[in-house]
């Protein structure tokens, strides 16, 4: 298998077409199968395939080993998932069954209904799959989905997964037990179940229009470094449906939840809300601009540093003492006085002053997926989770949330006069809403699938919508609800629609790499302007109309003569995917946003000229924190661009960045002295530094893979390092070289999936470490002996934590479990089951072993070690909490989710009952 992947990804290199449709063919039922799996629908789950091959097609140059192709791809589509979930925020969709005749006639749902009820047989068959799949601990249903829709093999889902055959035999055969005489069901219900007919040929055609991928200088993407059927399992696979919308890591696929119950003390929970507290920063009298390009000087310039310095102490959750990061980019819009940019991050609603890059306000409501501001800037409208807000700009507060059926919203657009507001969604319908009364007051129904891009006219008249499979865009009367115009002829998938300012065409750009323009009478193809050589997600039009922006996922932004076409200028600088470009409202800077390189960058819109950008929005992979031995500064990952910042703990001032590592980092660690500093990453790197200067010292090199976890020994001689390629190596600090190295699980287990957290007992001569199963194992430090294995989670050990007396080991898994063991006995004490179900991703005692803490789903849990039964509960992330530190005087805990935001909490402040 691996010879032929090689082998047709070297001739889709070299210009065969044929042969990338041949991988696809080889792949996509599997890669369809597995984000099944994760996103729970079937139709999405064909859009996520896509995307994965698409997105594959676009970096085969950067994969550095061809035959990990299939591990590769499927880290791909689990971050594809990961980034849907995010944006998307999946609620629970209650049946339109229930709703009353009624409610149904008022919101224009009986058509609705009559259309769903012709699918009802598919569907249903859909839906005992799923309750049949529901059945089946993690790891049988894994195999049973992969075996059966997926249509593997048992040995090549062996090699998927990295177990042995013999393991996936067994697996198939206890989970055939489970179902007993329902297994034909499984035989008929899937075998019904086809992928759509044309998705090969969907994905080909896509890839047809841009640049075959270019073998030479290309950049490896950071996820290839887990590019292997050990690592791309631990990433792909979640362990329970009722928190996947909540953006749930990935798990093992060779996770095996048994049916059992058990009874522990369960500890009393005080649920800390937090309040948003607005800083009325703005004011209803903002400077009013009186230069050119919005006040914003030429040249070059980033956000000062010393704005963050002040940012860290707003609108925190009870509690905490400081913040540090501001979330990850979702959308902006310019403000109507053109001084101030509002923006959407995972953390709130930034305002800048676009003159400065200087932050204003920080509005923490939940406002997650994509944002609108009324004509006269009084309104902003913000979807998240199935809901849309109208938030009062003037008042801050609160004014409406805007009822319709509870499903995912993709576009939001407000009538010129601001009157209305119209949302695509999910449930194949376009909603139209009075902004003053929050009434529904149409729904637009004739698409055949969701919602994609919705756009108003500038007259108001009019109301385009495209959808995602039904090949058609539709123009809505507005006031009727009548359609107009259907458009066929169109590419396979848009992702923006906008008119023109006189609203006589009607643009749309998407997977092609083209930006298309027709004729709204006529419905024509005017023209089609082509350039781009990746999908293009985003389009704005200069405020004279003269002028058309795109940015797209070849990471360019581009200006175009809006009457004949033309390409007048092609803008560089983003390090990834371009999300989105507007101009200011006097049309002399163009601002873009990308939420993959985390940034803001303005543009003169006449000379093209860089002239600001603002900066300290993170991306995904926040994964170390970590304080130095005197308390006195703190280090942590997360940023983006793969450096390490250092910071004071009191001030929260930044004190020096670390640069030097290619790749994410995924660890850190201070040497007891505290004068050096070590971190690794997803390349297997470890590099260490001199804390006063930030000179790099030395790279420590011989690891495979990525370096999840470090740890210095007591006397600074040794470091210990723990590794997905299933290695736990011992070096000497002096030397650099490796003094020994151990393997991370013994023969007569199941092969292991790497390394995934290590802790060092505190007089140094025992190391504790979990793989992807479900052992913790104990290890001699000189030896490096096997001394004991502890059993007991039923999934994947996350975390694990020595106590400050090395006699109580503490340990999370993704069975939703904290333990604690007696390390000397080898002998569980007590188990306590995480409320909301989720996994245990981190845990740390306090330096008096009193607390021990542990991260979450969005929560940090603290408990009373002595009493085993209080637990405060900190909140305040907004994801998944990734790593845990005390400050040696356990005065402070710090925490830092997958957004790479870091919490200081003061524990002088936690009180226990």
């Amino acid at each position: 298998m691996e010879k032929d992947d090689v082998e047709l990804i070297q001739k889709t290199l070299s210009g065969n077409g044929t042969a990338f449709s041949t991988l696809v063919k080889k792949y996509q039922k599997g890669v369809h199968a597995l984000v099944w799996r994760k996103v729970k629908d079937f139709h999405i789950a064909e859009e996520i395939t896509q995307d994965t091959f698409l997105q594959a097609h676009r970096k085969l140059a950067s994969l550095k080993n061809p035959s990990q192709f299939p591990g590769w791809l499927y880290v791909i589509a689990d971050r594809l998932c990961r980034s849907w979930f995010r944006k998307k925020r999946l609620k629970n969709i209650q049946s339109l069954e229930t709703t009353d005749e009624e409610t149904l006639e008022k919101t224009a749902y009986s058509d609705y209904i009559c259309e769903q009820r012709e699918a009802a047989a598919v569907e249903c068959q859909r839906e005992i799959v799923q309750r049949l799949m529901a059945q089946l601990p993690e790891s049988e249903r894994t195999v049973m989905v992969l075996y059966y829709l997926g249509e593997m093999n048992c040995k090549e889902i062996s090699k998927f997964l990295g177990v042995s055959p013999h393991t996936v035999k067994s697996r198939l055969r206890r989970a055939r037990e489970r179902l007993q005489n329902e297994e034909h069901i499984l035989h008929e219900t899937f075998g019904s179940i086809p992928l759509h007919p044309n998705l090969t040929e969907s994905i080909m055609r896509n890839i047809d229009t841009v640049q075959p991928p270019s073998p030479s200088g290309s950049k490896p993407l950071p996820w290839v470094a887990l590019a292997s059927s050990a690592v791309f399992a631990f990433l792909l696979m979640s362990a329970s449906t009722q928190y996947l919308a909540r953006s749930q890591p990935p798990h093992s696929l060779d996770a095996e939840l048994e049916t059992t119950i058990e009874i522990v003390d369960a500890p009393v929970v005080v649920d800390i809300q937090s309040k948003p507290s607005l800083q009325n920063r703005v004011g209803h009298d903002a400077v009013r601009n009186k230069n050119s390009n919005n006040g914003l000087s030429t040249g070059t310039e980033s956000m000062p540093s010393n704005i963050a310095q002040d940012v860290t102490q707003w609108n925190l959750p009870e509690k905490a003492k400081a913040r540090f990061g501001k979330g990850t980019l979702t959308d902006c819009v310019y403000l109507p006085d053109g001084n101030r940019l509002a923006v959407l991050s995972s953390i709130g609603t930034w305002i800048y002053d676009v003159r400065t890059g200087e932050a204003l306000d920080l509005i923490t409501e939940p406002f997650t997926d994509n944002m609108r501001l009324s004509p006269d800037g009084k309104t902003l409208a913000a979807a998240s989770e199935g809901s849309v807000y109208l938030w009062d700009m003037h008042a801050n507060k609160l004014k409406k949330v805007l009822v319709g059926a509870p499903t995912w919203i993709y576009s939001l657009t407000f009538s010129p006069n601001g009157k209305t507001l119209a949302g695509g969604k999910s449930d194949k319908t376009v909603y139209l809403w009075d902004t003053r009364t929050g009434e529904l007051l149409k729904t637009f129904i004739g698409h055949t699938d969701h919602i994609d891009s919705v756009a108003h006219s500038n007259d108001g008249k009019m109301l385009a919508s495209v959808a995602w499979e039904d090949n058609t865009i539709r123009i809505w009367d507005v006031a009727t609800g009548h359609l107009l115009k259907e458009i066929t002829e169109r590419p396979k998938r848009i992702y923006s629609l906008i008119y023109s300012p006189d609203s006589r065409t009607l643009v749309g750009s998407g997977s092609d790499s083209n930006i298309h323009l027709w004729d709204v009478g006529t419905g024509a193809l005017l023209k089609t302007l082509t350039g781009h050589t990746s999908a293009v997600n985003t389009m704005t039009y200069s405020p004279d109309g003269k002028t058309l922006v795109s940015g797209s996922w070849d990471k360019t932004i581009r200006f175009w003569n809006a009457s004949t076409g033309k390409l007048l200028k092609t803008l560089t600088g983003h390090t990834e995917v371009v999300d989105t470009v507007i101009y200011a409202p006097d049309g002399k800077t163009v601002t873009s946003m990308s939420s993959y390189d985390g940034t803001i960058r303005f543009w003169d819109a006449e000379t093209t000229k860089l002239l600001k950008t603002i900066t300290g929005h993170t991306g995904s992979f926040g994964r170390a924190v970590a304080f130095s031995p005197d308390g006195q500064m703190f280090a942590h990952s997360g940023t983006g661009d793969s450096t390490i910042p250092t910071r004071d703990v009191q001030s929260g001032q930044l004190l020096r960045t670390l640069t030097g590592h290619t790749d994410t980092v995924l660890s850190i660690a201070y040497s007891p002295d505290g004068r050096n500093l070590v971190s690794g990453n997803w390349d297997g790197h470890i590099r260490m530094w001199d804390v006063d200067t930030g000179a790099l010292l030395k790279t420590l090199t011989g690891h495979e893979k990525g370096v999840p976890s470090l740890v210095y020994s007591p006397d600074g001689a040794t470091l210990i390092s723990g590794s997905w390629d299933n290695t736990i190596r011992i070096w000497d600090i002096n030397t650099g070289q490796p003094l020994q190295t151990i393997i991370g699980n013994t023969t007569e287990l199941e092969p292991s999936q790497g390394v995934r957290v290590i802790s060092l007992s505190p007089d140094g001569q025992t190391v504790a470490s979990a793989t992807d199963e479900k052992v913790i194992r104990l290890w001699d430090v000189h030896t490096g002996k096997l001394t004991d294995s502890l059993v007991g989670h039923t999934n994947e050990v996350a975390a694990v934590a020595f106590s400050p007396r090395g006699t109580v080991l503490a340990s999370g898994g993704d069975d939703a479990t904290l333990r604690l063991w007696d390390v000397e006995a080898g002998k569980l004490l007590n188990t306590f089951k995480e409320p909301t179900r989720s996994s245990v991703l981190s845990v740390a005692f306090s330096p008096d072993g009193r607390i021990l803490a542990s991260g979450c789903l969005e929560v940090v849990r603290l408990r009373d070690t002595f009493t085993e039964r209080n637990t405060v509960t900190l909140t305040g992330h907004t994801t998944w909490v990734r790593a845990l530190a005390f400050s040696p005087d356990g005065r402070i805990l710090a925490s830092i989710d997958e957004d790479g935001v870091v919490i200081l909490w003061d524990m002088n402040q936690v009180k226990w009952q």
